[in-house]
């Protein structure tokens, strides 16, 4: 690892950890903090992430698989294992089980390729509540998810009034939504693009791609200095790699 990269994921680990308590929910048992949204039990809302260089024992892992049980949620962390290599081999004794890795990426103005200009598309950024919740609407539909509660919208309501951001791709001369995603409030200089849902009827027209790179213009555009996205699948690296994204690092998921 070269020194350039552990500083990149060293920013990404304190971020992580930082918007945590940005969201109201962080909770500290040491070496971790942990996360938790009291209106979804979605284990991907609900995770602690181990101090870098963390080393814990049974007795701190008792304390946070304690502290998920008691509000009813299941046991998972999320993390760079690069910069706390100790975490998963013990877990893994412990019987968690490791989930398939996420990639990090990032991007510079100068790499950006991303090609907004696309056939039929207009893009927006969505601030009103009618648009933020046509954005949760059709994000969850690209997730398999097809009902939108208010906690959905309240979740982007408090990512613009926090310096974050939301954008929406419509049909050119509709209200018609194809697909939307975001950047979380900076912090550090930080943020992450994430949440980038395309409907089933529009994928296939580099609308993810094209959002993601918007995204992360206007991000470095307000000042914000490393915009990042994790992948979950190694045709998605590829297809932000064409956007202008580059690999940095992984994030490793363990649940029990």
């Amino acid at each position: 690892m070269t020194f350039q990269s552990r500083t990149t994921l060293g920013r990404v680990s304190a971020y992580l950890r930082a918007r945590m308590a940005l969201q109201g929910s962080g909770l500290r048992v040491a070496p971790f903090t942990l996360t938790f949204d009291t209106a979804s039990a979605d284990p991907s809302r609900n995770y602690a992430t181990p101090d870098d260089g963390a080393a814990p024992d049974a007795a701190a892992l008792s304390a946070l698989v304690t502290a998920f049980k008691r509000r009813q949620r299941t046991p998972r962390l999320e993390y760079i294992g690069e910069l706390a290599p100790a975490v998963l081999p013990f877990l893994l004794t412990e019987g968690f089980a490791a989930e398939q890795p996420l990639s990090l990426m990032t991007c510079t103005r100068d790499t950006l390729a991303g090609d907004g200009d696309l056939d039929g598309v207009e893009w927006k950024l969505a601030e009103c509540e009618a648009d933020l919740h046509a954005a949760a609407h059709v994000q969850n539909l690209a997730f398999g998810i097809t009902e939108t509660t208010p906690a959905d919208v309240e979740r982007l309501v408090r990512v613009v009034g926090q310096g974050g951001a939301v954008a929406l791709a419509r049909a050119s001369g509709s209200r018609e939504t194809l697909g939307a995603g975001l950047y979380s409030p900076p912090l550090g200089g930080v943020a992450e693009i994430a949440a980038i849902g395309v409907h089933a009827d529009a994928r296939g027209r580099g609308v993810g791609s094209a959002m993601a790179a918007l995204l992360a213009e206007h991000a470095l555009v307000q000042g914000i200095e490393l915009p990042f996205l994790m992948t979950a699948r190694e045709n998605e690296d590829r297809v932000y790699a064409r956007a202008g994204f580059s690999r940095f690092g992984e994030l490793v998921a363990v649940m029990r």
